[in-house]
């Protein structure tokens, strides 16, 4: 994807096979039924994560979250997805050294989105700066909300730039906005180039089918009426502002077009 000087690449770390009603517990299963080609013959999501690479051209490499890491357990059951840790062989096809990365951004510290930010109690990164909301650090990191996710991200202790308030723009084609709701810190980049844009949304959304549903509740929300709130707001500044907008757990993860 190309969005004005900066290019875009999806970066798939696995697939885990999900019940919907584990993702939307309110939802009927009988709406997804309903959705062609949206679940598979098991009755089951097949949910990618992973992240992004954006490149600009004075060869600033921003990674958009990480994935599920080496051997993630990212459901209750603790069984392991049959298809992982795919994200490192991505960069490589991508001439992208670890030690290349410049930057990267967590849209939130969930275990699916902070496995790769870390190996072995060491930054997997070693170059790069790790953008974190201060509110994520402190519920996560510095709080005991997720042990899982304490041992991915206090490594990082130091290479940790922790952002407060409604914004912050670490280049000038990139905004981070605060999206609480979800988790305390969620928050979505903004790529914004040349007139074109595209919204890095996290898991503000999980599935596209959610676009004409921001009421669906996500049982993985810290606070969902606060969650609700800020998917209802960001799609109408999206629609507004004619941007794309694609997440992690998107189908392929190919954005999505409001209009």
């Amino acid at each position: 994807m190309r969005i004005g000087d900066v290019t875009v690449e999806p970066l798939t770390d696995g697939v885990i096979p999900m019940p919907p009603n584990l993702l939307y517990p309110d939802v009927p299963v009988a709406v997804w039924q309903a959705l062609p080609g949206v679940l598979d013959r098991h009755g089951m999501l097949q949910v990618p994560f992973g992240g992004f690479l954006a490149t600009d051209r004075r060869g600033h490499r921003v990674l958009f979250d990480l994935g599920g890491g080496l051997a993630p357990q990212l459901l209750p059951d603790g069984e392991l997805p049959p298809v992982r840790e795919l994200l490192p062989e991505r960069l490589e096809k991508l001439d992208c050294p670890l030690g290349s990365v410049t930057d990267v951004v967590l849209s939130h510290l969930h275990i699916d989105h902070v496995g790769w930010a870390s190996t072995a109690g060491v930054p997997t990164f070693p170059q790069a700066r790790h953008h974190i909301h201060a509110e994520d650090w402190k519920h996560f990191v510095d709080g005991d909300a997720d042990d899982a996710v304490r041992g991915k991200v206090a490594p990082l202790r130091d290479a940790a730039v922790l952002w407060e308030g409604g914004s912050v723009s670490p280049y000038d084609w990139l905004r981070l906005v605060h999206a609480p709701g979800h988790t305390p810190g969620a928050s979505v980049a903004l790529i914004e180039s040349r007139g074109r844009s595209l919204a890095l949304v996290g898991d503000l959304f999980h599935h596209p089918a959610a676009l004409d549903h921001p009421h669906w509740r996500c049982g993985f929300d810290w606070d969902a009426p606060a969650a609700a709130a800020t998917r209802a707001r960001w799609l109408e500044t999206l629609r507004a502002t004619d941007t794309p907008l694609v997440g992690p757990h998107f189908p392929e993860l190919r954005p999505v077009s409001l209009r």
